[in-house]
């Protein structure tokens, strides 16, 4: 049971970082008033493959660096686009439909098929002080990836701007439209910083998902994930708290389901034989013992079939 927790554990670490980063970044972007981007699984792939090359080419922050940046791309098409008055449904499905596209078009380019595959370093691990001297427990704590802690830090200080800074309060005065343009705010402006800020932060996740564990690229290797941001958004209620939250619990949920493609039995808790509960209510020290079956009832003995003499006509024709 303790193995299976730590598996358990080890694998939900691992998917919750690109889910917490991108999911701060939209909750930047819907707590600005500048609605939802659908694209953000475009925006992960196209970030996974500028986060392989850079880091073949210059190193994992490389990596990090060159992913943030494709996603500062995609998130000024978006602020762009919204700002010229288009659906934002259209736009998020278009970034989606031609982030998918392009990533596999260059990595088709770059890497042809028959030919070897990129190969990136991978980002460093960091021991977590205490939790790693447990002694089943403390497998997953011993070698945590740094995106998972820069996904916390990055959690830390999104928290401190939303509440405790000026940008962060005429961010989200900004989603109430009218009374902060009344108020001299301009809401355009701080739209685009949230839309940048989206799209920069979807774009690191692409990165850590590519380089965090693999460090290599495929394609639609995010697998979805851009839309279950979406719905940890939904259900953190767009706060930190929230996002956190909701990463982890998710996370938790495609560990489990990756568990079970790769195991044959999962542990069960079984049932004490003590302390069963009797008629009384009050558990007992001794197993409850199995119910003596009731006797069957006897059948009947069966009546013997009278027999009767043949009649007289009969016992004539046999004779003759």
């Amino acid at each position: 049971m303790t193995e299976f927790v730590a598996l358990l554990l080890g694998s939900a670490f691992v998917s919750a970082a690109p889910l917490i980063m991108a999911g701060l970044g939209e909750m930047f972007l819907e707590r600005s008033g500048a609605g939802f981007n659908l694209g953000i699984e475009g925006i992960l792939l196209c970030g996974a493959l500028a986060g392989v090359l850079g880091s073949a080419a210059a190193g994992p922050w490389a990596g990090l660096v060159a992913g943030l940046l494709a996603g500062l791309v995609w998130g000024l098409l978006y602020a762009v686009c919204a700002a010229l008055g288009l659906d934002i449904v259209l736009i998020g499905i278009t970034i989606s439909i031609a982030g998918a596209g392009l990533s596999t078009y260059v990595f088709q380019v770059i890497a042809p098929t028959g030919r070897t595959n990129i190969s990136a370093p991978l980002l460093p691990t960091l021991p977590v002080p205490g939790l790693s001297d447990l002694p089943v427990l403390g497998a997953p704590f011993r070698a945590l990836g740094i995106g998972l802690w820069l996904a916390i830090g990055l959690a830390i200080v999104s928290a401190w701007i939303l509440r405790s800074t000026r940008f962060g309060l005429r961010l989200r005065a900004a989603d109430d439209g009218e009374t902060a343009a009344l108020r001299g705010i301009a809401i355009g402006r701080y739209r685009l910083a949230a839309a940048l800020i989206a799209g920069a932060l979807a774009g690191v996740a692409g990165a850590v998902l590519a380089v965090g564990t693999i460090g290599s690229f495929t394609p639609l290797m995010s697998g979805g994930r851009g839309f279950l941001v979406l719905a940890v958004v939904i259900i953190g209620r767009r706060t930190t708290r929230g996002v956190v939250a909701g990463a982890l619990l998710f996370a938790g949920m495609d560990g489990l389901a990756l568990l079970a493609q790769t195991r044959d039995r999962f542990p069960t808790l079984r049932r004490s034989p003590c302390c069963v509960p009797t008629r009384g209510g009050r558990p007992t020290d001794r197993p409850r013992s199995s119910p003596t079956p009731s006797p069957t009832p006897a059948r009947p003995p069966s009546r013997p079939i009278p027999r009767y003499p043949a009649p007289k006509r009969m016992r004539q024709s046999l004779t003759a």
